[in-house]
Formats: C-alpha cells, structure tokens, sequence
C-alpha cells in the first residue's frame, strides 16, 4: 500500500511542478505559438501567390510594396520597407524584370541610384492580387471573432512597441 502511496504523491508533486513550470515558460510557450501559427500562414499564402500569380511571396511582396508607393523605389528604400538586405533584392528584383513585372531605370537626380519600377504588366498583376490576397489572409483569420482579432491587434502592438520595432 506504501508504494501506491508514494507513486501518488510524487505525481502530485509533478503535477505542480509541471504547472508551475507552465507559468514560468510562458513567454516561450507565446513564442512558440507564434511562431507555428506564422509558419502555418506563411506556407498558406506562398502556395496561394505560386498559384495565383506564379511568383514566390518574396516577389509578391516586392510587387506589392512597389504598388503601394505608387513611384519607383530605391533599393535600399526596398529593403527598408521590406526588412531585407538590398542584396538579397537583386535576384528578386532579377527575377521579376525577367518576367516584365519591373524595370529598373536611373534615378533623374543622380544617376548612380537605380530605381525599380512595375511595369504595365505589374500593375495588372497587382490590382488582380491585392484584392486576392488580401481576401486570403481574411480566409485564414476567419476563426476570430472581430473582438479577438481587435485584441490580437492590440496585444500584437504593445509587444512591438516593447520591442521598439
């Protein structure tokens, strides 16, 4: 009877431990949420854009930033809107001018900078896929509440803001 007895007591004390563990790793276990719950969208919408538009998100984003602007951008204004190297932005700019997406032409004030510009063919891309995109995304965070996506929102911005991004 002795044994049950100690079994039971020492699950108990694991039990505690384990939810005092829980409360103590929570940063970790927020951390990890986000991070598989943005993986999930992620692989979501890169397949959307590949077969919506045949490009990879990258490009899309690209694309899309350049939309917004509604002017040519530098690469390193690129770069900082997107939060990549404006190295990395060759290949991508490279594969969208390939594809007649973008062009990219000498900057009229100095003639060192190159600025990337969309194409005819990258503004019929877009104004066919912003709306579709965003359509997406909608899709996929259709299991919260307008409440909950308000909250999200918020608790999202004071975490930014704690981060000072």
């Amino acid at each position: 009877m002795k044994r049950p007895e100690a079994k039971s007591q020492n699950f108990t004390t694991r039990s505690k431990a384990h939810r005092n563990a829980g409360e103590t790793h929570l940063p970790l276990s927020n951390w990890l949420r986000m991070a598989r719950v943005y993986n999930r969208m992620f692989d979501e919408l890169r397949k959307r854009v590949s077969l919506e538009c045949g490009c990879t998100l990258p490009q899309f984003d690209v694309l899309a930033q350049l939309y917004r602007s509604q002017r040519p951008l530098t690469f390193v204004e690129l770069s900082k809107l997107l939060l990549v190297t404006s190295g990395n932005l060759t290949g991508i700019v490279d594969r969208l001018e390939k594809a007649d997406y973008v062009k990219r032409r000498p900057d009229t004030q100095d003639r060192r900078v190159i600025r990337v510009m969309l194409t005819q063919r990258g503004v019929r891309l877009m104004e066919r896929m912003i709306p579709k995109h965003q359509e997406d995304v909608k899709k996929l965070m259709s299991c919260l509440t307008r409440a909950d996506a308000l909250q999200l929102r918020r608790i999202l911005g004071v975490l930014r803001e704690g981060l000072q991004c």
